[in-house]
C-alpha cells in the first residue's frame, strides 16, 4: 500500500495516516471486524494489546500493523502508546464500534474543509452548556446522532477522534487520566489552544457494535464511577474552555443528545 493516500487539499504531501486502536482480552471475539474495517483505509495500524503476552500471528507478520503486548492494562491510553509524526494524520479508534468503508476519507474531507491548525476532529462528545438553571449541564453529542454542520464542543469522545499528530498526546502526558482517555485528551488540548470539533454526518453512518453479553466491560460500568482528583479537576476547568468557540451556535440539542 503506498503511504499518504489522502493529499492535502492543496496537493502538498502530508505524513501517514494511522489509526490507533487498545484492546484486551473480553474483546478478542470483536476487536477483528474494527480491523478489517479499519486497515484498508489507513497506511499503518498500531494495536496495544492490553494485559496479553502476545498478539494474534496473522496481525503481528502484517506489515501495515505495529501490534504491542503489555502486560499490564493501559485501558484507554493504550491509544497513546506510539508517539506519530507531527504531520500524520491519527484516528484513535474503539474495538466496539462499527466504522463505515468511507470512514478515513470522509473524516479526512470534513476535517480539511474547517482546517488542521488549532482544531483536533471526532464524532462522538460532550459539551457543557452555560445558561438558566434548567439549561446549564453536560449534553453528550452521540456518535450514531445526525449532525448537519460541524458543531464546537468541549471533549470529544477518543474513539471516533482524529487529529494531526501534533496534537496527540504522550501516554506519559496522558498518565493521569487513565480510563478518562477523553478528559485527559480535551484538557491537553484545550491547554495548546486548540478547538475541538464534532464532524457533520448522517443518522447512523456509526454505530454501536458492543454485544450485549460485553456490556458490562464497558470502562463507563467498571472504571469511571470514581473519578480520581485530577480528573476532577481537569472536567471543571474543561467546563469553563472557549465559551466563544465559533461551532457552538450551529446545531441543536435534539439533534445530537
Amino acid at each position: 500500500m503506498p503511504d499518504s493516500r489522502i493529499a492535502r487539499p492543496d496537493g502538498a504531501p502530508r505524513g501517514l495516516v494511522r489509526a490507533h486502536l487498545a484492546t484486551f482480552p473480553a474483546r478478542a471475539g470483536i476487536f477483528r471486524r474494527v480491523v478489517d474495517a479499519i486497515l484498508p483505509q489507513v497506511d499503518r495500524l498500531v494495536i496495544v494489546f492490553n494485559e496479553m503476552d502476545e498478539a494474534p500471528a496473522d496481525l503481528e507478520a502484517d506489515p501495515r500493523i505495529e501490534a504491542i503486548t503489555t502486560d499490564r492494562d493501559t485501558k484507554d491510553l493504550g491509544r497513546f502508546f506510539t508517539r506519530p509524526r507531527p504531520d500524520d494524520i491519527v484516528f484513535l479508534i474503539d474495538d466496539d464500534i462499527a466504522y463505515p468503508a468511507d470512514y478515513v476519507a470522509r473524516s479526512i474531507e470534513r476535517a480539511d474543509a474547517i482546517g488542521w491548525d488549532g482544531n483536533v476532529f471526532g464524532y462522538a462528545a460532550s459539551d457543557f452548556r452555560h445558561g438558566a438553571e434548567g439549561e446549564r449541564g453536560w449534553r453528550r453529542i452521540r456518535p450514531d446522532a445526525a449532525l448537519p454542520q460541524p458543531l464546537g464542543v468541549r471533549m470529544l469522545g477518543t474513539g471516533t477522534a482524529l487529529a494531526r499528530g501534533d496534537a496527540i498526546p504522550t501516554i506519559s502526558e496522558m498518565a493521569p487520566y487513565l480510563g478518562h482517555a477523553d478528559v485527559g485528551f480535551a484538557l491537553l488540548n484545550h491547554r495548546a489552544g486548540r478547538r475541538a470539533w464534532s464532524l457533520p454526518r448522517k443518522g447512523k453512518w456509526l454505530a454501536d457494535a458492543l454485544p450485549e453479553d460485553l456490556a458490562s466491560s464497558r470502562l463507563s460500568r467498571t472504571f469511571r464511577a470514581q473519578p480520581s482528583l485530577p480528573v476532577v479537576a481537569a472536567i471543571s476547568e474543561i467546563m469553563e474552555a472557549d465559551p466563544d468557540h465559533p461551532g457552538q451556535a450551529a446545531g441543536a440539542a435534539e439533534d445530537v443528545a
